[in-house]
């Protein structure tokens, strides 16, 4: 994988803990490294299933996603959708995140 692939994709919270697709990544750099491989040249793709109950704990789940140098973040929006969650999720989530992120 690390030698052909341009993209890797895991399944994110709930599903496996930040710490986990942090410790992947890990593996995933270290066999870059033994190919002589950028790391960096491998996008970073997870997914996370949204908590409408709790965007707080949403929003720690994706800056922690994106500390752990995940670069493409798949937000999982569960059925049925609450009235105007893409706008919720942009103002919750996203903002803030890209403002610790930039800070």
């Amino acid at each position: 994988m690390a030698e052909h692939a341009d993209v890797w994709n895991v399944p994110g919270p709930p599903h496996n803990s930040v710490e986990f697709v942090a410790g992947r990544a890990g593996v995933l750099d270290a066999h870059c490294a033994e190919l002589g491989r950028d790391p960096a040249e491998v996008v970073r793709s997870v997914q996370v299933l949204v908590s409408y109950d709790d965007p707080a704990a949403t929003r720690a789940t994706v800056l922690g996603l994106v500390r752990a140098g995940m670069d493409h973040i798949v937000l999982s929006l569960p059925r049925p959708y609450p009235q105007g969650v893409v706008r919720r999720l942009a103002e919750e989530v996203v903002a803030p995140v890209l403002t610790a992120v930039m800070a």
